[in-house]
């Protein structure tokens, strides 16, 4: 492309004129040294996201490098992917059986579980490091990921430095089974940007748009993972991320042998939880004046659209479903893994059983330090939380207990 060519100095983004998809995509390809996007299908959502970024986001210099970096790693990913397919086609034979797709509202239990569960040697999941650098880098040894382990791990350390108390409210660890969300986001149709800025007009473009070809490109990165790990073709995956809550039928249709597990808690205790973690990431990258505030307002419709969009979707389908309550999962957590895999058509056995209770005394809450909130810094109270939701609350109440 000629206006790639007069762009060719340009190494990083500076200013909100260069968060441009033309200039983007030229970094990327700078960088990579390629030139193959694959499917374009991904630009409408890429120019979505980036027209909210300009206009509503208010990033701070420092956030707008962070931001659009993220964005470039994903363009990055995209144009090695395209060329590793190429030279390695045989990895769309892979053959990726999934278990379990845990889809529960943020701050449910989920990555506790998913991390549970992945501890057994017949189960396994996407590692953080890899959903970050799935691709090997150039020059990479082919019997060593450690150099995309060490810049994940570097990143990990940026994540905790630049936003405040974040250790007490995520673990984050590089090298520890994560969602498979940064994957999807390569198709620049997540709710990642959501949780980390203020881009609510990317948000309402999102939950009307179809994801199917994202879920293909999903299920191809799980076909290039597996290739890369070839022990893993004879373990299921177990997949985890709020997100798939906005698309519970295109999930019902991408992985028709997939149990969808619903992590269940309290809203009262979801939502401030919630918004203190999207406006811990917030403020990190940007110094707008209400910004808290206004991602929980923003958060709030979001997650009541979100919920009545999987009530309407798991209506017909129930025996795909699977609930768990979030006082049953940290009370006795080997029966919510032994209850999810049952109803998957798969059973625990006996190496299964004690990595997971090795897991267990290995990752105590109580390691981390505490998360404060207070529902009031983020103006919402308890009643408005309770009345708004309160259909979510009648219909699983069982397991809100």
């Amino acid at each position: 492309m000629d206006s790639d060519k007069t762009m060719t100095a340009i190494t990083c983004v500076q200013t909100l004129d260069d968060l441009t998809t033309e200039r983007l995509l030229a970094i990327a390809r700078q960088r990579a040294g390629l030139d193959e996007f694959g499917n374009d299908k991904f630009m409408r959502p890429l120019t979505v996201l980036l027209q909210a970024m300009r206009e509503e986001a208010q990033l701070t210099q420092a956030g707008l490098r962070a931001q659009s970096e993220r964005l470039i790693n994903a363009l990055v990913n995209r144009l090695r992917r395209t060329r590793f397919v190429h030279d390695n086609p045989s990895v769309l034979d892979e053959d990726v059986k999934v278990a379990a797709v845990i889809v529960g509202l943020p701050r449910t239990g989920s990555t506790m579980l998913q991390r549970l569960l992945a501890a057994a040697p017949s189960l396994t999941a996407t590692c953080w490091w890899e959903t970050i650098y799935p691709m090997p880098l150039p020059g990479e040894d082919p019997n060593s990921r450690e150099a995309r382990i060490t810049l994940a791990e570097q990143l990990v350390a940026q994540i905790l430095a630049s936003a405040d108390n974040f250790a007490s409210i995520h673990p984050m660890d590089a090298r520890a089974y994560d969602e498979e969300l940064t994957l999807i986001e390569h198709s620049f149709m997540s709710n990642m940007p959501e949780s980390m800025m203020y881009v609510p007009s990317y948000g309402q473009w999102l939950l009307q748009a179809d994801q199917t070809w994202a879920y293909q490109e999903l299920i191809l990165y799980l076909k290039i993972l597996q290739f890369q790990h070839p022990r893993r073709r004879q373990q299921h995956w177990v997949l985890k991320s709020p997100h798939h809550l906005t698309a519970v039928d295109t999930l019902l249709q991408a992985f028709p042998a997939a149990q969808v597990i619903m992590t269940h808690r309290p809203i009262t205790a979801v939502m401030p939880s919630w918004y203190s973690m999207v406006g811990a990431l917030s403020k990190a990258d940007s110094a707008a004046e209400g910004l808290q505030v206004a991602q929980a307002k923003h958060w709030t419709w979001r997650l009541d659209k979100t919920l009545q969009g999987f009530i309407a979707a798991r209506a017909g389908n129930e025996s795909r479903f699977t609930d768990i309550g979030y006082r049953q999962l940290l009370s006795d957590p080997l029966a919510a893994c032994s209850r999810i895999l049952e109803s998957a058509g798969l059973a625990l056995n006996e190496g299964d059983r004690a990595a997971l209770s090795q897991h267990l005394q290995n990752n105590q809450r109580d390691q981390r330090p505490s998360h404060q909130y207070d529902l009031a810094d983020y103006g919402m109270t308890q009643s408005t939380l309770e009345e708004q939701f309160g259909y979510y609350t009648q219909a699983y109440r069982a397991f809100l207990m």
